[in-house]
Parts: C-alpha cells; structure tokens; sequence
C-alpha cells in the first residue's frame, strides 16, 4: 500500500504543474532552468524622491523641444568626443587625400560624432512584480529545494513581455523580478559587454571611489551596458553620479558627452538646477544657462518662474527672474549674477575709455 502512495502523490503534482502551465503560458512550452535566484541586496531609491520616482519622465524628456535643448547645450567639441583613449598598439595608417576627399571624411567623423552623443533615455523605473503569487500550489511544497525558473525563449518576443515565471519550493509560483530577469535574458539572449551577475563597480565603496577619482564618464558608460535605462539600479547609479558631481561642482566634465542631457534632465526635473546655473554662469555660458531656465519652464510649467517670464527674452533678465521666484539657493545664485553683471559693466567700462 505504502509503495502506492508516492506514484499516486506525483502524479497528481504532475497533473496539477501540467493545469498551471498550461494556464498560464497559454499552451507554449517553455524549458524549465534550475538556477539560484539570491543576490545581494538591491541598491535603494532614496526614499525623499519617491513622489517624483513615481511619475514617468520619458515623455518629456522625448519631446522634440526638450531634446532640442539637450542637444544645445551639450555642445560638439570634436576633440573631447574623440579624445585619446587606451587601445592595443596597432600599425598606424595613412592615406593620401585630395580636399574633396578630405571632406567627406570631415563629414563622416562629424556623423559619427553626433551618433556617439545620441542621449539614453530618462525612464521611470519598471515594476517588481516577484510578489505577484499566480497560484499556491502546497502540493508540490518541498518537492524540491531549489526554485525552478520557466523562460520564454521565443525570438518573436520582446524582453519586455517575455513570460518568466519562478516556482518557489514552497509550491507558490510568482512572476520573476527585476533582476531574475535581468538575469535569465542575458542567459538566453547575451548582451555584448554585459555580465549576467552586476559588477562589482557598481556596488556601496566601490562606486564611491570611483566617483572620488571622478571616473564620471566611465561609470555612465559601463551602466549603460550593463543595465537597461529602466532598471533600478542603472536609475540609482546615474542619479548617485549627477549628486557627486552636483556636490563637487564638476558638471564641465560630462559636457559633449552622451550623458551631460540627462544629467541636466535631472537636475530640472528634481529641481536642483541651481549651482548648474552658476558654473555656466562663471564660464560665461549665459546662453546656456538661459536655456536651461527656458527648459526648467517647459517641464515645470506651473512655477513662478514660468507664469511670470512668458514674455522674457533676454537671456539674463530671465536668469533674475529664476532667481527671484524659483531658486533653491537664492543667495548664492544671486551673488553670482551680480559679479557677472559687475564683470559686464567693467568691461563696457574699459570699451568706453578706450574708444
């Protein structure tokens, strides 16, 4: 009787694993993977910003004014976005060229150049829907040990819809995580660059260091292959970069690069574009810095700023008027204003003597 019990028992596991998929995948088989799903514990969101974390930036930040913008205000130095970079020693080459020649390959460096500051989008981060319990099953609770994860490898499919699903030992089958699926699409579908488990760059000292050396444009880059720009933590770490560089004032050192657009993005859309305004100021970027101000208008279009200068022109009359009605950092920002004006009106000064 006892050597009945066990057949009789699975059976009726396989039977009801059978009900489940056939549920809840529609009838498309699916290859079942054994692997672990413990990693260490995710980087957290600060918890200040989750009302804004909770709305989607990517529609603004696509607008055809906003990337307009952006683009303006990254600028186009050939000599940064082609710098000098650590390869292995090759042969150099030559070519002889006439000056139409010449030209052409002025214009492809030019298209290569606009193609390598082609923005990644500021998107809101994706759902974690591993809490999801699809069905609880407690006859197959301890079954097995391991948690068994079911990937929909059809190429017809995009990542963003493809169906995984995990099944915990307890018998609970649940939608994979963010992660887990990071994870297991890697595994199927490999990513060049990407590593299937986050490096170890990314995580607590590790990235504080590398920020303190002001690896800035290395670290932008390497999340931008390893993570999707809704992930979570690609999310965390860019914005934990432009905070570095808002601290330490070193906003000139993404400019013609791929990230100084999102950067300022950030900046406008969490409203802390203040000491921004004030190095471009310094620089004597007042086009820019009006620009950024106009842009800060598009977004924010409920602000004192953008009722009061609707029919503000001149680049600095409409920096006064952020500074008077929006500014977070108003005393510092006016300051810097007045020297500039200050440095303006010597200049005329000595142009009129002089004359």
């Amino acid at each position: 009787m006892a050597s009945l019990v066990k057949p009789v028992f699975l059976l009726r596991c396989q039977q009801s694993i059978s009900r489940c998929s056939k549920t809840l995948i529609q009838s498309r088989k699916l290859p079942a993977v054994c692997c672990s799903t413990s990693t260490d514990d995710p980087i957290k969101l600060n918890q200040n910003e989750s009302t804004l974390l909770s709305k989607d930036p990517l529609p603004v930040f696509l607008n055809e004014k906003t990337q307009a913008i952006l683009q303006k205000i990254t600028g186009f130095e050939l000599e940064k976005i082609f710098r000098t970079t650590k390869m292995p020693l090759r042969n150099p080459k030559y070519k002889l060229m006439v000056q139409e020649e010449l030209e052409k390959e002025q214009a492809k460096a030019v298209a290569l150049g606009k193609a390598r500051l082609q923005m990644p989008p500021v998107m809101k981060a994706q759902k974690d829907l591993s809490d999801v319990v699809l069905s609880n099953d407690t006859c197959l609770d301890k079954l097995n040990k391991k948690k068994l994860v079911f990937t929909d490898i059809s190429l017809d499919v995009s990542h963003k819809k493809r169906f995984i699903v995990v099944r915990e030992p307890d018998g609970k089958l649940r939608h994979a995580s963010v992660d887990e699926r990071a994870r297991l699409i890697q595994t199927y579908f490999p990513f060049e660059g990407r590593k299937i488990l986050s490096p170890k760059m990314f995580q607590g000292e590790q990235l504080e260091k590398l920020l303190e050396k002001g690896s800035f444009q290395y670290i932008l880059d390497k999340a931008c292959i390893q993570f999707e720009p809704d992930h979570p933590d690609y999310i965390q770490i860019t914005q934990r970069t432009y905070e570095f560089i808002r601290q330490v004032g070193a906003f000139d050192t993404l400019r013609s690069t791929r990230h100084f657009g999102p950067m300022v993005f950030y900046y406008i859309w969490y409203n802390k574009v203040d000491r921004l305004l004030m190095d471009m100021i310094e620089r004597n970027q007042i086009s820019d810095a009006a620009d950024v101000v106009r842009l800060y208008n598009l977004i924010h279009t409920d602000s004192p700023c953008a009722e009061t200068s609707q029919d503000v022109d001149n680049d600095l009359d409409l920096l006064k008027i952020f500074c008077v009605t929006s500014s977070t950092e108003k005393p510092r920002l006016e300051l810097t204003l007045q020297v500039h004006e200050d440095k303006l009106n010597g200049e005329e000064y000595q142009e009129s003597r002089v004359s």
